[in-house]
């Protein structure tokens, strides 16, 4: 695989704006970037018939709502909502089960539009909306589609999709063929990565490199690679989150650098890539952890804190507020039928933290948080 000369994709930039004001002497107003709160996307349990929802978190208040998206539009947010971004005034939502994506403005949550993949693309490749990235005005979205898992003999088969739709129009732009089961996709200039973790299989694992301007797909293997579901792009190396197979293959952070050099920095089964940092735990299935990981991507310096709690449960998001960088930890509840295991059925909660691991607040959330994403704005200050 070509070095790609590419920026991180996940990084966040603001530009400071000014403009006089006339009418109060002169004095110029300022808009400063802030983040006013975060959005919890819940997968609930599509086993025991629990919807999906979205909890919200007010930084004002310092408290959590729940059921924000059906107390807003009147209707559940879906079968096992997976994955969201925030791209612009609005929000979406990949909801797996229901193969759809939702669209809601990202300040008010009212409803835009729900994109019915199987409509817009065909009854295929639209199976299965999975992980959501965007730029240059197309949201790009990660799709099962015709991937098939044989459970008799935990092999796989068949194809995954990236569709490219517009977000103005919500038109189909393009869809690319890329590998087994995809998950978590980057995008850096022209180029974007697909993390296909094979479903665990550990036999066709992947990594799908898609040229946009040529649309050629370029597919990365290696033996170190074996069921990548996130991924992100620094400079010319490739950083994925690797969930390993739950068994004698560990979890954990690779850096690609090429087809032939993929190192792996630490142990961990979750991260979230924010910036030049990586945030992460280890919670190898069915464990407890009681702790996360900061590692930073610039200097390679990894720091393990202590959680501040008795223990989580089953951490299933670590991430942090760009802006701040508090940090943010959600995990599923304890079953009380079986104490100190993950209750899947539920309420989770989510616990947060300053930069520096200190605990702050601890908010409620629903069944089986998976994803948060961050209300951030503009305010303007006079000066």
């Amino acid at each position: 695989m070509k070095k790609y000369l590419l920026s991180l994709a996940v990084m966040l930039s603001f530009v400071l704006l000014t403009a006089c004001d006339d009418n109060d002497n002169g004095k110029y107003i300022y808009s400063v970037p802030v983040t006013k709160g975060a959005y919890v996307i819940c997968s609930g349990n599509v086993w025991s018939g629990i919807q999906g929802s979205l909890t919200y978190i007010d930084y004002a208040t310092g408290t959590a709502s729940q059921n924000q998206f059906a107390a807003k539009n009147g209707r559940s947010l879906g079968s096992t909502p997976n994955n969201a971004i925030v791209y612009g005034d609005k929000m979406y939502i990949a909801v797996t089960d229901d193969n759809t994506i939702e669209v809601v403005n990202a300040k008010t949550l009212a409803s835009i539009k729900q994109i019915k993949l199987t409509q817009l693309i065909d009854n295929v490749i639209g199976v299965s909306p999975r992980c959501i990235t965007a730029a240059d005005g197309i949201i790009y979205v990660s799709t099962y589609g015709a991937s098939n898992y044989d459970w008799g003999t935990y092999t796989t088969s068949g194809n995954g999709y990236v569709a490219a739709i517009d977000t103005l129009t919500f038109s189909l732009k393009d869809t690319y063929t890329v590998g087994s089961y995809p998950e978590g996709l980057a995008v850096s200039g022209n180029y974007l990565v697909v993390a296909n973790s094979d479903y665990s299989a550990v036999t066709k694992a992947s990594l799908s490199v898609i040229n946009l301007s040529t649309k050629a797909v370029e597919s990365v293997t290696n033996e170190k690679i074996t069921n990548p579901t996130a991924v992100a792009i620094a400079g010319s190396d490739i950083y994925v989150l690797d969930m390993g197979n739950y068994y004698d293959v560990s979890g954990g952070i690779r850096k690609v650098t090429s087809a032939d050099d993929v190192t792996t920095l630490f142990d961990c089964t979750n991260a979230t890539f924010v910036g030049a940092k990586i945030y992460a735990s280890n919670c190898v299935y069915g464990q407890n952890t009681d702790g996360f990981i900061v590692y930073d991507i610039s200097t390679g310096s990894k720091k393990n804190y202590d959680s501040g709690v008795s223990k989580f449960f089953y951490p299933n998001v670590v991430t942090a507020d760009p802006l701040s960088g508090n940090i943010f930890v959600a995990s599923y509840g304890e079953d009380q039928d079986t104490p100190n295991n993950p209750s899947y059925t539920t309420n989770g909660y989510v616990v947060e933290y300053d930069a520096n691991g200190t605990k702050l607040r601890e908010y409620n959330c629903g069944v089986g948080p998976n994803a948060i994403v961050f209300n951030m704005g503009y305010e303007e200050i006079a000066y």
